[in-house]
């Protein structure tokens, strides 16, 4: 059921907007709460308990309405497109779920309608497929593929219940391990070390709930699991044997860059920085925004759900109707719905969009290596981010006829 709203959802952004009208006054719905004053510094460090806290009272690139010289840019022209850099089947892409390039320039993309990882060379030719449907029961095969990652030029990809096949680049398949059950997903930490999300079970009983993930650290080998903390995991709506995703869903965010290790619970524009051993280490705070959701908006997103397009054109089971009608109202938003480290160390944060929100640009908020909140950045419409480089966007843009296209846009970095 899960997945199945996940669809859904995506489906929605891509093709209603009939909600646009109602939610013109919120196009930018994650908003300061006051102005910032632009006297003394744009932002505040200071220590305590040896935790050092940063927090930001304005973006240092000023205000980008009066001048962007210090910005950074995302051209929304592709400087590569695999969907239309050669013809075939290892051209045509379905339920891509992570991107990545190769120290040695190749890109790897996780298709997970087949199953497969392709790689592709730096100027778009296919150099060929490995993984690919087989219930698991040949070396290197996926059952259900969830989540591409490196660990340097080392190939991970995380299938069901915590399966993990390891490649090197050729491809090679180098061992095949398993981590704990209900793995949601890994973040390569250095020294051959992972990070590891574990989803606990879901509680059949309550209704709005919100069940904290164990993180554990690996080898890639599988050996260790050692516990270094906690997130505070998804929200989820369970009635009995049903789940469905909540309206405005407050999630976990992890991402890692070298032994650095952030997360965040989207409940507060606040992420917390912790070490490989599970210390926390730094806070970084943005000013006060307005997290607030109005019940007209909160209506609206439950309108989109009741809306959302069913398998086959077939019309929404009364039961989930209900339940969806009967989900309590959000009165806050996510304060964002994803982290991104960039090789820099730089830490881009995703804004949360509703299913009613519409589709159209999206303003990242970029906080600098030491925390600092340095501004936003434009990236296009209809194209969602899987890897930040030095000078490039990789990700996947949908098009009009909802084909999916893997491209690498070219990022600009201004100086400061």
């Amino acid at each position: 059921m899960f997945q199945r709203q996940r669809i859904q959802c995506q489906r929605i952004r891509r093709h209603r907007s009939r909600c646009l009208l109602l939610l013109a006054a919120t196009a930018s719905p994650l908003l300061p709460a006051c102005a910032p004053s632009g006297d003394g510094p744009p932002s505040i460090q200071r220590d305590s308990a040896g935790i050092t806290i940063v927090e930001s009272l304005r973006p240092v690139w000023g205000d980008p309405t009066e001048t962007d010289s210090n910005a950074w840019r995302i051209d929304p022209g592709p400087i590569l497109d695999l969907a239309e850099s050669g013809t075939g089947d290892a051209y045509s892409f379905y339920q891509v779920r992570g991107m990545k390039r190769l120290p040695d320039g190749s890109l790897v993309v996780l298709n997970a309608g087949s199953d497969e990882i392709r790689q592709f060379s730096a100027d778009g030719g296919f150099l060929g497929s490995f993984g690919g449907s087989g219930q698991g029961q040949g070396p290197g095969e996926f059952t259900n593929a969830q989540q591409l990652e490196l660990a340097g030029d080392t190939i991970l990809v995380v299938d069901r219940d915590g399966a993990i096949s390891v490649f090197a680049s050729g491809p090679v398949l180098i061992r095949e391990t398993r981590l704990a059950r209900r793995t949601l997903a890994v973040h390569a930490i250095g020294n051959g070390r992972l990070v590891a999300r574990i989803v606990p079970p879901i509680p059949e009983i309550g209704r709005l709930t919100r069940v904290p993930e164990t993180l554990r650290t690996y080898r890639l080998d599988g050996s260790g699991g050692d516990s270094i903390g906690r997130t505070p995991g998804y929200e989820d709506y369970v009635v009995g044997d049903m789940r469905i995703v909540p309206l405005f869903q407050k999630r976990a965010v992890v991402d890692t860059h070298g032994d650095r290790i952030v997360t965040g619970s989207s409940d507060l524009l606040q992420l917390e920085e912790m070490t490989a051993a599970g210390d926390t280490v730094k806070i970084l705070r943005l000013a006060p925004y307005t997290l607030t959701v109005s019940e007209a908006q909160a209506l609206a997103e439950r309108d989109a759900r009741l809306d959302a397009p069913m398998p086959q054109g077939r019309p929404m089971p009364p039961r989930l109707r209900e339940l969806i009608e009967a989900m309590p109202l959000p009165t806050t938003r996510p304060a964002y719905a994803d982290v991104i480290f960039d090789p820099t160390g730089a830490i881009w944060l995703r804004p949360f969009r509703g299913m009613s929100e519409g589709d159209g640009p999206e303003s990242w908020l970029v906080l600098d290596p030491g925390g600092r909140w340095l501004g936003s950045v434009e990236v296009p419409g209809n194209f969602r981010v899987t890897e930040i480089g030095v000078d490039e966007v990789l990700g996947v843009r949908h098009d009009e006829l909802d084909v999916q296209h893997p491209q690498v846009l070219r990022l600009t970095r201004d100086s400061e």
